[in-house]
């Protein structure tokens, strides 16, 4: 990601186990696989990343997602058409029920981070 600055990712599925180990990996790369770079850098790198929520907003995974990911960088997702409705609406009632959003935050994570990412969507 530092190689591509203005590069915008967005990793499906609450990217994955990403939040969950990030700071394993940072640790390790920065001590083990390469020591010019600092676990900050690792880090800084990896929060550049934006998550949508497709059929990963459970109890567990969504506030690893949220506690790792940067404001403004979980945007909703809900894997239609390849998932069938029933698991969709398993996921979004779990996002619809969350009790731990900071104020603000559910909006905007189910419209307005994609429309500050995607600013011609906004209309």
């Amino acid at each position: 990601m530092s190689r591509y600055p203005n590069m915008r990712v967005i990793l499906s599925h609450g990217g994955g186990f990403l939040p969950y180990a990030a700071y394993r990996f940072s640790g390790l790369t920065s001590t083990v696989i390469d020591p010019d770079r600092s676990t900050e850098d690792i880090l800084r790198d990896l929060k550049r990343f934006y998550f949508d929520t497709a059929l990963s907003a459970s109890p567990s995974a969504l506030p690893a997602l949220l506690a790792f990911a940067e404001p403004g960088h979980v945007l909703y997702g809900s894997d239609w058409p390849f998932a069938p409705q029933e698991a969709g609406s398993y996921y979004n009632h779990f996002l619809e029920t969350y009790p731990d959003f900071t104020p603000g935050q559910a909006k905007a994570i189910d419209r307005k981070n994609a429309e500050t990412l995607f600013p011609r969507l906004a209309h």
